[in-house]
């Protein structure tokens, strides 16, 4: 299918099940080159197909490129910028995209994997570092683990895990303390005046949290602590892989106190925080994905939260009611059935 989006406001219409929400996912990946919603690769395959391919033109601060992104049942991805072979994090630098859907109530109901998943995704488009030492601590982990589950020899590896785990840490402090003021800010709007609040958990870390030049030998002297009880239930206990965010809701924890509608909202909140930091940090506004956002969303909420999306550049909106006149009135409309544009206006 070739799709052919305004530089502005784009609607995605159409019956549920229709196909609206995979157009967005197309888009995400090919930006990011991963799914929004942190499913692996094999997932995003049709089950009788053994590939997929999505590509098209991305430009980024004034520069058009020619992007494609391509996958096999094997798990082998290969990336292309102007027909040259890329890897992840050319994307991560060049490209921003920032995707809001119903899914995102867990970031506040679900487990704190999807927690880490939001941390991750946004902070690597800030940093090609972050990514780079995400990977790095990701693959020590794994041999480290398969040390402890074969009974080998794996504190060796806890050196290496402390160097770029503290770096890791240090940057998603960094970024929550941003995000915090601004969500909190973006929530008020919303909800109409309730206390947002974000508070970053790194397990690894005991107490207050120590000078940034002490994070790494701070989380190094952990990993010794606990090195006897790895042994014994053979994985990491400790480490960013291990952090949480809590956050709370009027000073209620909002997992266990807070509303279908407030963990909508909370969510929203983040996103739209993600959005401005990154917008402000890369020069650059990034392509905004809404999925079903006003479905759930009173008239007041709609008006604050359209409100709250700033200078955006290109959006992309799917919807099975009708939009809120603002955005409506100028954008591009496509009729979606069967996972196929049958009309556009």
């Amino acid at each position: 299918m070739e799709l052919n989006p305004d530089a502005g406001v784009n609607i995605f219409f159409g019956l549920n099940g229709s196909g609206k929400t995979n157009l967005l996912e197309a888009a995400f990946l090919l930006c990011l080159g991963r799914s929004q919603r942190g499913v692996g690769d094999n997932v995003l395959l049709k089950s009788d197909q053994e590939t997929y391919r999505v590509e098209g033109k991305l430009e980024s601060g004034g520069k058009v490129q020619d992007v494609s992104i391509a996958c096999s049942n094997r798990g082998r991805k290969q990336i292309t910028i102007d027909g040259i072979k890329s890897r992840l994090p050319e994307l991560y630098d060049n490209f921003s995209a920032v995707a809001i859907g119903p899914e995102d109530s867990e970031l506040l109901s679900g487990p704190p994997s999807v927690r880490r998943l939001f941390l991750d995704l946004y902070i690597s488009q800030f940093s090609k570092k972050y990514l780079e030492q995400l990977s790095r601590y990701n693959r020590i982990l794994a041999q480290k683990n398969a040390a402890l589950k074969d009974g080998m020899e794996f504190e060796s590896y806890n050196t290496l895990l402390a160097k770029s785990g503290s770096e890791i840490m240090t940057a998603r402090r960094h970024f929550l303390k941003d995000l915090q003021v601004l969500a909190e800010n973006y929530y008020k709007k919303i909800s109409g005046g309730s206390v947002f609040n974000i508070d970053y958990q790194p397990s690894a870390l005991d107490g207050d949290w120590p000078d940034e030049k002490m994070v790494e030998s701070r989380f190094e002297m952990r990993l010794d602590e606990v090195s006897k009880k790895e042994k014994i239930v053979k994985m990491s206990l400790i480490g960013p892989h291990r952090d949480e965010i809590e956050m709370s809701i009027n000073d209620l924890p909002g997992r266990t106190h807070g509303s279908q509608g407030e963990w909508r909202s909370a969510a929203i909140a983040m996103k739209l925080a993600a959005f401005k930091l990154l917008k402000d940090k890369k020069k650059f506004s990034p392509v905004l994905l809404l999925d079903e956002v006003f479905a759930e969303l009173d008239e007041k909420r709609s008006r604050a939260l359209i409100g709250s999306f700033g200078d955006f550049e290109q959006l992309f909106l799917t919807t099975a009611v009708e939009p809120p006149e603002e955005l409506n009135r100028n954008a591009k409309k496509f009729q979606i059935q069967n996972g196929q544009v049958i009309s556009e206006s």
